[in-house]
């Protein structure tokens, strides 16, 4: 049998990195027509430790033969790797609430502030040091190998990726189908029966069209009825700003409120979870301290993130970590996450088309530059990844809005590479989002000094 190696590098990652190895082991393919071997890497020991014991316990239960080691060694982990899945973040949940405070304290009307707006850029600049060291020790390594990447902001970095080095490499999301999920629901029909075209940047896509696949029949005119009929507060903080922008734009975007609102200037008057998020009291708490607490993040204001009793336990991102490492077979599923579709398609040679991914757009969406990292639909086979160019070409203000961001793109590389404040201040001004010069300045020089032990070396230019 041929052998095939697989490297998560990140594999103290929850989601990403126990939904991939869940993936692989109900996989038959990868069981019975490969020597598969699955390197397991991470700067923790101790988070890589618990995903092998994790691994190595569900591959027994499945009675799966693949190789399973684990390592806090990255170079070790990519010898001769043919994929390496990447998810990678440090804190992640301490870092992203001051991305997401510093900035609204200096006036920024960000919203969400993970991949758009002035918090993303910080968090850009602290993942792009990894990500390059991970590219450049492929080069070295491995160098044909596929770099599958969940790590965000996943358009800025895949971008810098395919721009700063030679390897080949994909982001992948599920954003999209979150989208067809809420189309779903609008037109009261199974998302199997619903066919799609959509794209447009990570986090900020756009549905041009939209068909039922047995009839063929365009669903936009049946969309347009029930959308208008549809009770107006109706998951509001979810999927509110979704349908305004549907009503100015024409198309549907995806894949909600507190996504696509993170790159217009508009965004706040919809999003209902925003005083939710990393929510603290200032007059009793002086956060980011020694021993001082991290906020609770809070994806919505639906649903049971929320459904705590008044003195009932709130449930840690601790504890929550601790119930997805223990296993259960009966709980094995599939995580219709695509890096493994897609390792098998280009092994295997076969031909699928997926949803969405992120790579560098030449010519898939018209209008927008072809070294720039879009999101749109793509077909997989043993040639590799190609983007399914769009059809249906996006309005002009979407075209203008997604052209501002991939200016940034390039901004915030120079700035990693110049090791400048001056670059990030541009992009920072640029941004819909964005401060006045002075509070702009101010809080480079805070976000700098606060995240200097995770952030580069940057300076005044």
């Amino acid at each position: 049998m041929k052998k095939m190696k697989v490297s998560l590098i990140g594999a103290g990652s929850v989601s990403f990195a126990l939904g991939a190895l869940q993936d692989m082991v109900l996989s038959n393919r990868l069981k019975n027509q490969v020597e598969l071997e699955i390197a397991l890497m991470d700067i923790n020991e101790e988070n890589v430790n618990r995903t092998y014991k994790y691994a190595t316990e569900m591959f027994t239960a499945f009675s799966h033969p693949a190789k399973i080691w684990q390592t806090t060694n990255l170079e070790e982990a990519l010898i001769d790797a043919d994929f390496a899945i990447v998810a990678i973040e440090v804190e992640r949940y301490f870092y992203w609430s001051q991305d997401f405070h510093i900035p609204r304290r200096y006036g920024s009307k960000q919203i969400y502030g993970e991949n758009g707006g002035p918090g993303s850029m910080f968090h850009t600049l602290r993942n792009l040091g990894p990500m390059l060291e991970i590219a450049k020790t492929m080069e070295k390594v491995c160098p044909n190998a596929w770099f599958i990447n969940y790590t965000n902001p996943e358009a800025k970095l895949v971008e810098a990726i395919s721009k700063l080095t030679s390897i080949k490499v994909v982001g992948l999301c599920h954003g999209l189908d979150m989208g067809i999920h809420q189309l779903s629901e609008f037109l009261e029909m199974e998302t199997s029966e619903i066919g799609v075209e959509g794209g447009g940047l990570n986090h900020f896509g756009f549905f041009t069209k939209v068909w039922n696949k047995e009839t063929g029949e365009d669903l936009y005119p049946l969309f347009y009825e029930k959308e208008k009929k549809a009770n107006s507060l109706a998951q509001f903080d979810h999927i509110a700003l979704s349908r305004t922008m549907y009503h100015i734009y024409g198309y549907y975007p995806y894949p909600g409120t507190n996504h696509c609102g993170e790159y217009v200037s508009y965004a706040e008057d919809f999003y209902a979870g925003l005083s939710l998020q990393y929510r603290y009291d200032p007059m009793r708490e002086k956060l980011w301290d020694k021993d001082s607490r991290t906020p609770d993040f809070v994806y919505a204001a639906s649903g049971n993130s929320l459904d705590k009793g008044l003195f009932s336990k709130i449930q840690t991102q601790e504890l929550w970590t601790e119930q997805a490492y223990k296993f259960d077979k009966d709980n094995v599923q599939t995580s219709c996450e695509y890096a493994i579709p897609i390792i098998e398609a280009i092994f295997f040679d076969d031909e699928v088309q997926l949803n969405a991914v992120n790579m560098p757009n030449n010519g898939a969406i018209k209008g927008l530059p072809d070294d720039m990292v879009v999101e749109t639909q793509a077909i997989v086979n043993g040639s590799g990844i190609t983007l399914k160019p769009m059809t249906v070409e996006l309005p002009t203000a979407i075209i203008g809005t997604i052209h501002i961001q991939g200016t940034i793109h390039k901004l915030l590389i120079e700035a990693f590479l110049e090791k400048s404040k001056t670059k990030l201040l541009q992009a920072i001004l640029l941004d819909p989002q964005a401060p006045t010069y002075y509070q702009a300045c101010a809080m480079i020089d805070e976000m700098c000094d606060l995240q200097k032990d995770i952030l580069p070396k940057l300076e005044w230019k």
